[in-house]
This record gives C-alpha cells, sequence and structure tokens, in this order.
C-alpha cells in the first residue's frame, strides 16, 4: 500500500528526531524505510504506527549516535549511518589523493632532474601557484554561494569543515608565501615542499567537487519539489 504524505511527514520527522539531519542521507533512508513500511503493510493488517515502530526497530543499530574520531575529527558526534558514510567517502578520497601526489611529485622531480632547466621549473611552480589561486578564489565564489542554500547535506558539512583552512593555505601558495621553491637563487624544488602544495591543491579540488555535489543535489531536490 502506498503510503500517504502525512505517514512520510511522519517518517521524516521520526528520522530528524535520530538525528538525520542532512537531507542527503535523509532523502535515502525515507525511500528504504518507506519501501519496507509499505511491504510490511502487503502482508498484514497491522496499524501503521506498530510497522514503523518495528521497522525503526531494525533500523536501531544504524541511527544511534556514534564517532569517529580518526576520520572525522574529537568532538563530532551523530547517527551511525551518517558516520560511516563520511569516514568511507573520507577514507576513498584520501587513498585516492595519495597515489595522486605521488605520481605528480615523482612526475614533476623526473622532469626537473632530467631537463634541469630553470625555465622549465620556474613555469611549473608558476602554473602551480596560478591553480592554487584560481582554486582558492572559487572556493570563495563557492562559499558565497552556499550561503543562501537552505539544503544541509554531508556534501555542505564537509564543505564548511574545512573551508578555512584550506583557503588560507590555497592563497599562501598562490601569491608565493608558501615556497614551493627554496629561493631564487637556489632553484630546486624539494620533495617536501612539492608533497604539501601538491595535498592542498588535491583539497581544493575535493572541497570544489563537494561544492559542486551539494549545488546539483539542490538542483535535483528543488525540481522535485516543484
Amino acid at each position: 500500500m502506498k503510503l500517504t504524505n502525512q505517514q512520510l511527514t511522519i517518517i521524516t520527522e521520526t528520522l530528524v528526531l535520530n538525528g538525520v539531519v542532512y537531507d542527503d542521507i535523509k532523502l535515502e533512508l525515507i525511500d528504504h524505510i518507506a519501501s519496507e513500511i509499505e511491504a510490511e503493510t502487503s502482508n498484514n493488517a497491522k496499524p501503521f504506527e506498530i510497522i514503523l515502530k518495528e521497522v525503526f526497530e531494525k533500523w536501531k543499530l544504524q541511527l544511534r549516535p556514534a564517532s569517529h574520531n580518526l576520520w572525522l575529527g574529537s568532538g563530532f558526534s551523530a547517527p551511525k549511518i551518517i558516520l560511516d558514510k563520511l569516514a568511507n567517502d573520507k577514507k576513498r578520497e584520501l587513498f585516492a589523493g595519495a597515489i595522486i601526489i605521488c605520481l605528480f611529485t615523482v612526475a614533476i622531480l623526473s622532469i626537473n632532474n632530467k631537463l634541469q632547466s630553470p625555465l622549465v621549473l620556474l613555469g611549473i611552480v608558476f602554473f602551480i601557484k596560478t591553480v592554487s589561486l584560481v582554486g582558492a578564489l572559487l572556493m570563495l565564489s563557492g562559499k558565497l554561494f552556499l550561503l543562501k542554500s537552505k539544503i544541509k547535506s554531508t556534501y555542505l558539512f564537509r564543505f564548511n569543515k574545512s573551508f578555512y583552512l584550506i583557503l588560507f593555505y590555497g592563497v599562501l601558495i598562490g601569491i608565493g608565501l608558501f615556497p614551493i621553491l627554496p629561493s631564487s637563487k637556489n632553484i630546486e624544488i624539494k620533495a617536501i615542499s612539492l608533497i604539501v602544495t601538491l595535498t592542498y591543491l588535491f583539497l581544493i579540488y575535493v572541497n570544489l567537487k563537494l561544492f559542486y555535489k551539494h549545488f546539483q543535489f539542490e538542483k535535483k531536490l528543488l525540481i522535485s519539489n516543484s
């Protein structure tokens, strides 16, 4: 039996009471829970309220408060299903980032050792600084745009959580206050400086991707509600 709008509202309110405040997770759970309730109502004549309680009992472990200090920092608590999603997303990004950063580091250092050309090296550094500054400006534009957003998503949460730190270092790299080259007299890229710089470039990319995902989700939500 198809659930009514009032029954769907009750499911939504119950999820919010259990700490599910992010709309992307909430919509996904509403779909799963509503499907389970509809299947149960088709098989027996129990009242909606009883079936609702039984179904939420099955989700009890996923909705219990938890924390992931290693991946999400201390002091952050949310339902287990939200924390698992956030932690798994971060693990995948860190794994992909480590591979990409290593490949770019090896490639740039190899070019440096093979060509031994100050012009090529300075060109690489100029490109990195430009990308960093443009990325920081795009992040700032995204932040201003998101101030108008009334939608809460895990993408927005992660974007806001690391925004200021990544923006700060992105600007430092872009304007040259974070030295990729030790000095203008000693034209040589240090591996550690390069790795740190590429790490922040990757984090800028991740944050811009989070902004785009939130924008797409908000657009999809507005279309479905219209």
